[in-house]
């Protein structure tokens, strides 16, 4: 019996049903499976592209959609029978003209032959951009780059000083405690509702939104992080976050190492740090979520200051220069939320008090753009720097992406990803020169290690 019906016009509470189920698949489906399951949904005529481009994003073969074109013909009787309308059908149709792309180009290249374990001289930092649930596309750009270049998941083990501000402080201290990057990816994706919301600035400026969002992020990174310490972890950890106790608002750094002592020395008990409090603390975005009190000192998003947190590890590079224990810095990797493009404002002057409201509304957002990312200038002193000193810097942040930092609609946080994925198959080479760096790196090692024993 025909449908009549698109997809996306089904309840919002049958729309998350399905994601939901498909998510919950993900947790526990093998490669297999997974390829599977696309190539049933294909012709579900209820199935949304939402669950098509998950099943992708984590790793569906799409072959079997091209076999005696086999996802033309569907998606043409899904057309006919209504179950894909006008507005969707370019979507689906995206979907066959990249799919195969994105897959090949993600899971189909020769890994790179760096043996596990292999240690280098200096230290690899991983920077992580704050921005909300656009965290998701950092994690993308991480799972994309270690499948593409190592054909698994060991991509930020190769890093041993993780530097996060606000949701990039959540990925920091997840890839710390050991998740692999899939579990960071379900952990985003099921938080974004337990934490946000749905709301206009204006009831989050002047109901009690903030108030109950914050109880949900506190219960959410206790859940997260139940007890992880910052002197418990075997890597080097940076959180910044703004302290505004006093005027004027001053940059307050949590980390686990000393600038006098070795890493991994004992450092004093009252100094250590819960991580669920560090990332509480980072991620406390005016407008969004109450401050942090804690012990003397109220602090506010990280992002203030270092929503790219390059800054921070350069400062925290100098204070190590500064009392005689200079590090060496191998690389340094940048990972974005993505770059937005330009749009017009809407902006209309007015005395009445609506109007005045809704202004302040968008200050509100004009300033959390700001804090979000806006200014790449940090990024570009830090490229400079890192050039200056013959230090390689790779930065790898997708273009394009407008979206909310609160952002809850499943098929719209799908979108996102989409473009982060389309943006990585056309840019593929900012990920290669990442390959290309750190393979140089190891092999260069390697070979010092046998001119030394051959010398000895």
């Amino acid at each position: 019996m025909p449908s009549e019906r698109c997809a996306h016009r089904l309840s919002a509470s049958k729309k998350n049903e399905r994601v939901d189920n498909i998510i919950n698949f993900l947790k526990t489906a093998q490669p297999q499976q997974i390829s599977t399951k696309l190539h049933d949904i294909w012709g579900i005529p209820q199935s949304t592209i939402t669950e098509a481009r998950l099943l992708l994003t984590l790793g569906a073969d799409p072959a079997s959609l091209y076999v005696d074109d086999y996802g033309k013909k569907t998606l043409r009787d899904r057309i006919d029978n209504g179950s894909v309308c006008d507005d969707c059908t370019h979507k689906w149709n995206d979907f066959l003209e990249y799919a195969s792309a994105i897959y090949e180009e993600m899971n189909e290249q020769t890994p790179l032959n760096i043996p596990r374990g292999k240690r280098i001289e200096g230290v690899l930092p991983l920077c992580l951009d704050g921005g909300g649930m656009r965290g998701l596309v950092s994690v993308v750009c991480l799972l994309f780059a270690s499948k593409r270049l190592f054909g698994d998941e060991s991509l930020p083990d190769y890093f041993d000083w993780l530097i996060g501000t606000s949701t990039g402080s959540m990925l920091a201290l997840s890839l710390a405690k050991g998740l692999s990057i899939r579990d960071c990816f379900f952990q985003y994706w099921n938080m974004k509702a337990q934490i946000f919301l749905r709301g206009s600035t204006f009831n989050r400026l002047l109901g009690d939104q903030v108030t109950v969002q914050t109880k949900n992020i506190n219960r959410v990174l206790e859940g997260c992080f139940p007890t992880e310490t910052f002197h418990k972890c075997p890597r080097r950890l940076t959180v910044p976050a703004l302290d505004i106790m006093r005027a004027p608002a001053k940059l307050h750094v949590f980390r686990n190492y000393s600038f006098t002592r070795p890493f991994g020395v004992q450092l004093d008990e009252e100094q250590d740090m819960l991580f669920r409090d560090a990332a509480r603390a980072s991620s406390a975005a005016p407008t969004y979520f109450e401050p942090l009190i804690y012990n003397d000192k109220v602090f506010v998003d990280g992002s203030f200051v270092a929503n790219y947190p390059l800054n921070v590890l350069f400062k925290e590079y100098d204070l190590f220069v500064k009392h005689g224990n200079a590090l060496q810095l191998a690389c340094v990797l940048s990972i974005g939320t993505g770059e937005p493009e330009s749009s017009d404002r809407k902006y209309k002057l007015g005395k009445s008090i609506r109007t005045r409201a809704k202004n302040i509304g968008h200050l509100s957002t004009l300033i959390l753009e700001q804090v979000v990312g806006q200014d790449l200038t940090a990024v570009e002193m830090a490229e400079d720097r890192c050039h200056a000193h013959n230090i390689p810097f790779v930065r790898i942040s997708p273009k394009g992406i407008n979206v909310r930092i609160d952002q809850i609609d499943d098929s719209k946080l799908m979108d996102m990803i989409w473009t982060t994925l389309l943006y990585l198959v056309r840019n593929v080479s900012e990920v290669d020169r990442l390959g290309e760096v750190l393979f140089k790196l190891f092999s260069d090692q390697t070979e010092r290690k046998r001119r030394s024993n051959t010398v000895l």
